[in-house]
C-alpha cells in the first residue's frame, strides 16, 4: 500500500510541479505483475540473488550465481527450497528476491512474451508471494526508467529510427504513469501486456532503446499543465482517429484528434472525410504515407485483406455475440470522417445485430487488425452470401502516435518533440525529474 501510494504522490507531484518538495526528483518506482497463480517460480541470478522477508525485511537466504531455487505456496505462505536439497523454508508473507546493485534476477518459464522467450531476467527486486485463488503471484519492483527500458524495445522495434525510438520512450513514460495502479486490488500496479503496456524486463533491452530512454529521461507531454494520455498504435493506415470516434462514449480529448498522415502540400492529397468510392480506393492501395514504410513494418500491417467464408464468420460472430440465426449479410453503418466503422449491421435469419464502436466490431469479425475496413460480399446462386472480401488499413486502435508514422517522420529528418507534437497537438514538452 505504501509503495502504491507513494507512486501516486509522486506522479501527480512531477506534473504539478515538476520535483516534488523543489528538489531533483527520482523516478518513481512502479510494481509490475509478471504473473499471478503460478504453481511454482523457479529463480536464480548472474551475481547471486539475496532472498528476504517481504515484511520486515530479514534475511532468509543467500543464492549463490548461477544456482537456481524454487518457490512453491504453501496454503497462504510460501515454501523456499534449493536445489541440492537446502530447506525448505516457509514464510507467512512472501519474498524479495534481490540481485546485487546492477544486476538481474531471472524467472524462469513465464511465457506470454511476443517473442517467445520464457526465461527472462529483471532489474529492480521482485516479489513472491501467495495468490488469493492458489499459486503465486509475481512482482517486479523497480524504477520507471529502468521499467522503460523493457518497454520501448517491446513495444517499438529497437531498430527504428532514433528519433522515433525517443518519441515512443516519452509516450510510454506518460502510459505508465496514467495506467498506474491499474491492478491495485491485484498487488501491483501495471500488467506486463497490451492491457498497459509490453514489458519485456531487462531481457529484452537493446543499446539503442536504452539510449533513447536516457536521452529522454523524465520527458512527458502536458496539456494544460496535466499529464496528456499519449496513447499510440502500430500503424494508422494513412489517418489517425479521434478518440471518441474509436471508444464511443468517451468525452474528446482536446489532443488525440485524428490526424493524416502526409503532409499538406506534399504529393499525397487527400480531403477527409473521404466519399465512399475514393475511402475503398484509399483502404485498397496505400499511398506514399508517413507510415507506408515497409523496411519498419510487414506489408499486412500498411493494407490487408482476406476472403472469409459466411460459415467461418458466422461461428465467430455467433461466439461472440450470440444467436442471431443463419448469417444473411453484413452492412457497414456510420463511419467516423478518418473511415474508422463505428457501426456494423449483422443480418440474421433471426434477428439484426447492430455492434458499434472500434473495439466491439473487430472482435465481432475475427480480431480484425483495425476498424477501418470495407467489405463486399461473394454472392452464391441464391443471391446469399458465401463468403465475404474484407480489406482495410493499419493495425492497431488508431488513436494518437502512429507508431510506423513515427519511423517515417524521422527518416525525412523530424525529431522526436516535433514528432510527438504533431500526433499530440496543442500538447507542451516538459522533464518532470
Amino acid at each position: 500500500m505504501r509503495s502504491r501510494l507513494r507512486l501516486a504522490v509522486l506522479a501527480m507531484l512531477v506534473v504539478i510541479t515538476g520535483h516534488p518538495g523543489g528538489v531533483e526528483a527520482m523516478a518513481p518506482r512502479v510494481r509490475v505483475g509478471l504473473a499471478r497463480g503460478v504453481p511454482e517460480v523457479r529463480f536464480s541470478g548472474v551475481e547471486g540473488v539475496t532472498v528476504s522477508s517481504r515484511r520486515g525485511g530479514a534475511t532468509l537466504a543467500w543464492v549463490e550465481p548461477g544456482r537456481v531455487w524454487r518457490l512453491r505456496p504453501s496454503d497462504a505462505a510460501v515454501e523456499l527450497s534449493g536445489e541440492e536439497g537446502e530447506g525448505p523454508w516457509r514464510t507467512e508473507d512472501g519474498v524479495v528476491l534481490s540481485p546485487p546493485e546492477g544486476g538481474t534476477v531471472t524467472i524462469y518459464g513465464l511465457s506470454g512474451h511476443w517473442d517467445g522467450v520464457a526465461d527472462r531476467r529483471y532489474r529492480g527486486t521482485v516479489e513472491v508471494f501467495g495468490h488469493g485463488g492458489g499459486g503465486l503471484t509475481v512482482v517486479n519492483v523497480l524504477d520507471l526508467e529502468a521499467y522503460l527500458r523493457g518497454v520501448v524495445p517491446s513495444e517499438m522495434p529497437a531498430g527504428y529510427p532514433e528519433e522515433a525510438l525517443k518519441a515512443q520512450a516519452v509516450a510510454a513514460r506518460g502510459q505508465a504513469l496514467m495506467k498506474a495502479g491499474r491492478h491495485r486490488q491485484e498487488g501491483f500496479d501495471l500488467c506486463v501486456g497490451e492491457h498497459c503496456q509490453v514489458y519485456g524486463g531487462a531481457t529484452s533491452e537493446t543499446e539503442r532503446s536504452d539510449r533513447a530512454v536516457a536521452m529522454t529521461r523524465g520527458e512527458v507531454l502536458l496539456w494544460a499543465r496535466r499529464l496528456a494520455d499519449t496513447l499510440y498504435s502500430s500503424n494508422c493506415g494513412g489517418h489517425t482517429t479521434n478518440n471518441e470516434d474509436y471508444w464511443l462514449g468517451q468525452p474528446p480529448v482536446p489532443y488525440l484528434r485524428g490526424q493524416p498522415d502526409f503532409e499538406p502540400g506534399g504529393q499525397v492529397q487527400h480531403q477527409f472525410p473521404l466519399p465512399q468510392a475514393e475511402l475503398e480506393r484509399f483502404l485498397k492501395y496505400a499511398p506514399a504515407l508517413n507510415c507506408n514504410q515497409p523496411q519498419y513494418a510487414q506489408a499486412q500491417t500498411i493494407r490487408w485483406w482476406f476472403l472469409a467464408s459466411r460459415a467461418e464468420l458466422e461461428e465467430k460472430m455467433t461466439r461472440e455475440l450470440g444467436d442471431f440465426g443463419e448469417l444473411l449479410g453484413l452492412r457497414i453503418g456510420e463511419r467516423a470522417d478518418c473511415g474508422a466503422v463505428q457501426t456494423l449491421y449483422i443480418v440474421g435469419s433471426r434477428r439484426l445485430v447492430r455492434v458499434r464502436g472500434g473495439p466491439a466490431i473487430r472482435r465481432a469479425l475475427g480480431g480484425l487488425n483495425s476498424a477501418r475496413f470495407a467489405l463486399e460480399p461473394v454472392l452464391g446462386e441464391d443471391g446469399l452470401p458465401v463468403a465475404f472480401v474484407i480489406w482495410g488499413a493499419g493495425w492497431g486502435h488508431q488513436v494518437g502516435m502512429c507508431q510506423v508514422g513515427a519511423a517515417g517522420l524521422a527518416e525525412r529528418g523530424w525529431d522526436y518533440q516535433r514528432i510527438l507534437l504533431k500526433y499530440y497537438p496543442g500538447c507542451t514538452l516538459a522533464r518532470r525529474y
